[in-house]
């Protein structure tokens, strides 16, 4: 497609109805996404500087907000004369956000970015004035980027990842996206793949740092709390973490048919979805079977949770710490529909190991290196899933080794944040960056 910036620019323009009429759509289950409209479209002020130096990080949804964390509390502590402005694109973004301001109140502020729209990023840039702009994991539009350069913005691409499919969309517009690749002043890709891919856009600076996701520890907090539950629970629980739409009826069906009799032991079955304004449906798909469901948001204590109750639902939000630590081995959500794959770290960190369906581009090189280091098995299907769950819950001793195999995994991943701080730092303080590596 020909398409240059100047189409881009009127296409942008005329969307603005449908994005409105998009936004009252997925309103319809989730009104928080009638809220803050003028932030959206430039309607509104964005939240101006406090008379200091600023950082502006752009994080999209809960994931990109989550590793942003461990980011932004290292830039806290190294930059104390910076004020921090805290973008997203969805609610549950932003939510998540509001954890990362409350580590400092007085310094961080939050608001959407608004769409790529060449008005309301203008007025953006023009009021919120920032000194850096970081950027995470995926969000390159060209007009944001075309304003970052007339602004006189550095921008940085951090944590980022460029899946096959995404450069071949990208590849599509090659007149507007290879020119908004090209003004980063550093891409600091999470592995060689992606920076390879990268490349292919036409980056000329790029560092392969590792991801920053990684380097997110286990809540202590929750950790404790998941101890004294799964004493009390005294059964064996099996997590489906990060479950995408379609997959939770798969699951259910496979269970259905004979997975849940290859258990023994009464085990719970702990659902989280990875997306919350999927909860409600996904309980209504468990209370239509002829399993019995209990809700974590209507739990105070373990105690509560019926001893014939054969799913949990994990409907609660920033307790993933929790529901890695309650569980024995987790069944990877978003590898077993063609989603690629949602962060297995996580719960490997937390000493769980992890089976991966069929889809894993997301996480290629992770998810590979975590079955050769035997803390994940690859399988086709839920049936294969959960017998290879109910083999390894028969025995200790092999489960003991696979959780100790997944603990030295996660642990190898981690630095990430440190190596992007280096970076960042000669950025902030106006350093050369040096020469970068060939790929």
């Amino acid at each position: 497609m020909k398409i240059g910036m100047k189409g881009y620019r009127l296409l942008t323009r005329a969307a603005v109805p449908a994005a409105m009429g998009y936004l009252l759509y997925r309103s319809r289950r989730q009104p928080a996404y009638r809220n803050f409209w003028g932030e959206r479209f430039g309607f509104s002020e964005y939240p101006p500087p406090k008379g200091c130096p600023r950082v502006w990080v752009h994080a999209v949804s809960v994931g990109e907000t989550n590793a942003a964390k461990p980011l932004i509390a290292e830039c806290l502590k190294r930059w104390p004369e910076a004020d921090f402005l805290l973008t997203h694109m969805t609610p549950t973004g932003r939510d998540a956000g509001k954890r990362i301001v409350a580590l400092a109140p007085d310094r961080i502020s939050q608001c959407y970015l608004p769409y790529d729209i060449p008005g309301a990023m203008e007025s953006f840039f023009r009021e919120t004035k920032p000194s850096i702009g970081i950027v995470m994991e995926t969000e390159i539009w060209p007009t944001m980027m075309a304003e970052a350069r007339k602004w006189g913005v550095p921008m940085v691409l951090a944590n980022a990842r460029e899946s096959q499919k995404s450069l071949d969309q990208a590849l599509r517009v090659p007149r507007l996206m290879i020119p908004a690749v090209k003004q980063f002043a550093v891409i600091l890709a999470q592995s060689r793949p992606d920076a390879v891919r990268f490349k292919e856009l036409g980056a000329e600076r790029i560092q392969v740092v590792g991801s920053i996701k990684f380097d997110i520890q286990p809540d202590a907090g929750q950790q404790k709390k998941a101890r004294e539950w799964k004493a009390a629970i005294g059964r064996p629980v099996v997590l489906f973490a990060s479950s995408r739409e379609g997959e939770e009826a798969l699951f259910l069906e496979a269970l259905q048919k004979g997975g849940k009799a290859l258990f023994q032991g009464n085990p719970l079955f702990l659902v989280v979805p990875r997306h919350p304004q999927r909860f409600a449906s996904v309980r209504q798909l468990f209370l239509n079977s002829d399993y019995r469901i209990q809700s974590r948001s209507e739990l105070a204590s373990p105690d509560e949770i019926a001893p014939d109750t054969d799913i949990l639902l994990g409907d609660s939000m920033g307790e993933m710490s929790f529901y890695c630590a309650l569980s024995d081995i987790a069944l990877m959500g978003g590898s077993f529909l063609n989603y690629g794959c949602q962060n297995l770290i996580e719960p490997c960190s937390s000493g769980v190991p992890v089976i991966v369906g069929p889809s894993t581009f997301n996480f290629s090189e992770v998810a590979a290196r975590a079955i050769e280091e035997k803390a994940a098995v690859q399988v086709m299907d839920f049936r294969e899933g959960l017998e290879r769950a109910a083999k390894l819950l028969g025995s200790a001793e092999a489960l003991k080794e696979k959780s100790e195999n997944a603990v030295r995994f996660a642990s190898s991943y981690t630095g990430a944040t440190e190596r992007t701080m280096t970076v960042l730092d000669k950025i902030w303080k106006k350093q050369p960056l040096g020469s970068f590596p060939t790929f």
